[in-house]
């Protein structure tokens, strides 16, 4: 009988050791399954470049959309602190308003509206949307980049004035000490979050800057700013009138 029992229970034991070799594990059945989200990777970048050159006095910002460019005029102004080593770039630019933009051909220039702000008094009105792109910088970091823009028409929903926050930059500049601005320069790839203006998804700005204009404009400064009214009072502060 003892003989029985041991025999009986031998076999019970190899049954279960073969069950449990014939279940599989399966470690996702103890971990929650979640879809993982991919993300676009911000390049900010802020870099020496000892390679780059001089190529001003003249500007140009050029607009894409990745299927096509334009490029427009623009000035370059700076504003130095020494004492904290910070600078602060700004070009200067303008379009055509929307009104302007929907009668003008794909061949009409549109580059050169920013002239109109050294007009000698050949021009009777001015006309268009000021574009201001500011670069802070401190030591060799980006303090803050913003597009403000002003317009002689209410294009931004009624508004006169708009701001355009900025999604991602790459910056290559020929030094990080600012204590003599006439030395900095550099070249910059900037994208909007929005589109520039000038034609549709035109978010992408490339360009180079130069310091050589020591004055630039507060955002307070351009949200006050009355493009017209400002316009015609150089004028007559100049004294005098070209008559055709």
């Amino acid at each position: 009988m003892k003989n029985l029992v041991l025999l009986f229970l031998i076999i019970m034991t190899i049954g279960c050791k073969n069950e449990k070799s014939k279940e599989k594990i399966d470690l996702d059945d103890y971990f929650e399954k979640k879809n993982v989200e991919k993300t676009e990777r911000k390049l900010d970048t802020l870099i020496h470049d000892s390679t780059l050159t001089r190529k001003g006095p003249t500007y140009f910002i050029t607009l894409t959309n990745g299927e096509k460019k334009d490029s427009i005029i623009a000035f370059c102004s700076c504003k130095k602190d020494k004492k904290n080593n910070t600078i602060k770039i700004q070009l200067i630019t303008a379009i055509p308003t929307k009104k302007e933009l929907d009668t003008l051909k794909e061949t009409d220039k549109k580059g050169g509206k920013v002239l109109q702000l050294i007009d000698l008094g050949y021009l009777d009105d001015i006309n268009g949307q000021f574009k201001f792109l500011t670069i802070e910088l401190k030591d060799s970091f980006v303090k803050d980049i913003s597009l403000l823009s002003k317009s002689t028409d209410p294009d931004y929903e009624g508004k006169y004035f708009d701001s355009t926050a900025v999604k991602n930059y790459k910056i290559k500049i020929s030094k990080f000490d600012y204590s003599i601005a006439s030395d900095v320069y550099g070249d910059f790839k900037i994208v909007l979050n929005e589109d520039f203006g000038l034609y549709e998804n035109d978010k992408t700005i490339t360009g180079y800057f130069e310091c050589n204009n020591w004055r630039i404009s507060s955002k307070e400064d351009i949200k006050k700013w009355n493009i017209k009214e400002s316009f015609k009072k150089r004028n007559a502060d100049r004294g005098f009138r070209l008559v055709e």
